[in-house]
């Protein structure tokens, strides 16, 4: 059952990270940018993106077991 809940902890992160940088590239599709620094982003975003989903699914099992003791 943890597991369960730690998933759904980690997608709705990253459903939500997702959406975020998807209107972010909208706002500067049409603006010149460097390869460097867009594998900077990919790097940064990627542990933002791992950390974000560890975290948000020890939240959820977190309160789960506070709630059911």
């Amino acid at each position: 059952m943890n597991l369960g809940i730690f998933i759904v902890g980690a997608t709705t992160f990253l459903i939500a990270f997702a959406y975020f940088k998807i209107s972010a590239f909208r706002k500067i599709k049409n603006k010149e940018s460097s390869w460097l620094k867009l594998i900077l982003v990919f790097l940064v975003d990627y542990f933002v993106m791992a950390t974000g989903a560890l975290m948000s699914g020890v939240l959820f099992v977190s309160i789960f077991n506070m709630a059911h003791g």
